[in-house]
């Protein structure tokens, strides 16, 4: 999910022409306490002072129409440079703030609370979570914390047991050098719904996980699976299963979820060969995130030389191929909590310079479309060029 500005750490891939891109059970909190409750505790001759628990963070109310901006945990780390950002954004109409919860290399942003992720997590901790939740409810933002998932090196090095395998020996790493975590691998899955747990408790008011595929970008035909067997299962079965666990374990117990997945997944009703079906997602998430970036788009697509110049015209008819699958999945009775589609769009100069204009003719398109607000991508957070959604 990859491929951004120029310089900096790719986010999304770039996607190659149509026709060649065929390309966690969880220990929860409520377990400890019925374990608790099953001890036959002594009453105690002088009463025990009661113990200070802290108060659970109120969540903020789902936006009638999100707009929100991207925001690495390297900016957060500088409170006064996140404080400046939500200042800057809030100014331009923006009502969501989309957070890393780990750093580039996989670590975690925080210091948890959770003895699991004390115990099993990489931690950086350059983040003060508590802080920086109040701080961004205070300013009137709705908060979701972004969770890369199997790109994830530090996590991949701790655990190198269920890390993709170089099939000369070692790691595989991608062509950035990262390394990557099988996607069958379950202890993952249940790593990755312990952190958004803790984020929801801690304040977060929905929980998005990115990363949600089979590696691409280097030889891939050198991987080696520790886990995955494509004789047993296909990659799209993974990823399902991956989801569906998701949806269970999370949004069933009243967590709101989201995932980011390819633009191009609304075009195609195969799973790109990395494992991303849309209507699979739609079935099991609040809400889902095409990223429907026109720069990402190949020469060609709608047959215009350079999509880049056509903002308005890509994303539209990637959302309204979107909507289509969504409304297919609606008329299924086995697939009652359809989620709503809400896309990732570009606010960040690639294949052509980027003006609040450019960027305006997208928030156009998701409009007509009818989705459910959208999200701006920058991996500089350099929002200066978004447009005055105030007027």
């Amino acid at each position: 999910m990859e491929n951004i500005e120029p310089a900096k750490k790719p986010r999304r891939l770039r996607p190659v022409a149509i026709g060649i891109v065929l390309v966690l059970a969880a220990v929860s909190i409520g377990i400890y306490a019925a374990l608790a409750s099953r001890q036959t505790i002594k009453m105690a001759t002088v009463p025990a002072a009661p113990v200070a628990v802290a108060p659970t963070p109120a969540h903020a109310s789902l936006p009638n129409e999100t707009m929100g901006v991207y925001i690495t945990a390297s900016t957060a780390s500088s409170f006064k440079n996140y404080s400046a950002l939500l200042s800057s954004v809030k100014a331009k109409g923006m009502n969501a703030i989309v957070l890393d919860l780990k750093t580039e290399n996989g670590s975690l942003a925080f210091a948890p609370n959770s003895p699991v992720l004390k115990a099993e997590a990489p931690v950086a901790a350059i983040i003060n979570l508590d802080k920086t939740v109040k701080a961004t409810h205070d300013a009137g933002f709705y908060l979701i914390a972004r969770i890369p998932v199997f790109e994830d090196p530090a996590f991949a090095q701790k655990n190198p047991k269920i890390a993709l395998q170089a099939a000369a020996g070692g790691l595989w790493h991608d062509a950035k050098g990262l390394l990557w975590l099988d996607p069958a691998a379950t202890e993952a899955w249940k790593y990755n719904a312990d952190i958004a747990r803790e984020a929801y408790a801690r304040g977060f008011d929905e929980v998005q996980f990115d990363y949600v595929r089979f590696a691409t970008d280097g030889k891939t035909s050198n991987i080696v699976f520790p886990i995955y067997d494509a004789k047993h299962e296909t990659m799209r079965v993974v990823i399902a299963r991956f989801f569906a666990y998701m949806d269970t374990e999370l949004r069933g117990a009243g967590i709101p979820i989201s995932v980011d997945v390819f633009g191009f997944t609304t075009w195609h009703q195969n799973d790109l060969g990395i494992g991303q079906w849309y209507a699979d997602a739609l079935a099991h998430f609040d809400f889902v995130s095409p990223m429907v970036y026109p720069s990402h788009y190949p020469s060609g697509t709608l047959k215009f030389k350079n999509p880049a110049d056509h903002p308005y015209e890509i994303v539209i008819d990637s959302l309204k191929k979107g909507n289509m699958v969504s409304a297919e999945l609606a008329n299924d009775p086995a697939k009652p909590k359809v989620g709503e589609e809400r896309p990732w769009l570009q606010a960040f100069s690639l294949g052509a310079v980027y003006t609040p204009e450019m960027i305006m003719a997208q928030v156009r398109a998701a409009r007509v479309a009818g989705d459910k607000g959208f999200l701006f991508w920058n991996a500089s957070n350099n929002y200066s060029s978004l447009p005055d959604l105030t007027k």
